[in-house]
């Protein structure tokens, strides 16, 4: 059975922009690791879409999901598994809380991760590159 997310992760796995974009309120907040947040679906879709049009694929591994708020809040554990655009798997841990309005949509998404072997893994693969 299909809920609100697994509906979010299908479509961040899938990379699929603007649907993921369309699950967030028009001023939503996303925190993606240590940089700057990203107000609104606009800067939003330009994070995101920026990081992953560095990426070759990604897959999200859920360990743990504690919802809470009367399932307004997701904490979920992850491994979050990335290909590099060369194909070198850099699986990582990480901790994401979701907060949703009150009309289903998610106002707030903090992803806690440290992308800096997926980063070294892209340097490597660039350098390797005559």
């Amino acid at each position: 059975m299909s809920d609100w997310v697994t509906d979010y992760y299908a479509d961040v796995d899938g990379m699929a922009l603007e649907p993921f974009v369309a699950h967030h309120t028009e001023d939503a907040e996303v925190v993606f690791g240590n940089n700057s947040p990203a107000k609104g679906r606009q800067a939003i879709g330009e994070a995101i879409g920026g990081f992953w049009s560095m990426i070759g694929a990604m897959r999200h591994e859920v360990h743990h999901r504690w919802d809470v708020d009367d399932g307004a809040t997701a904490v979920l554990e992850v491994t979050t598994h990335y290909w590099t655009r060369g194909g070198a798997h850099v699986p990582l841990p990480c901790v994401s809380i979701l907060d949703r309005a009150p009309d289903g949509l998610v106002a707030s998404l903090r992803i806690h991760i440290d992308l800096a072997p997926l980063f070294a893994a892209m340097e490597q693969e660039a350098a390797a590159v005559p």
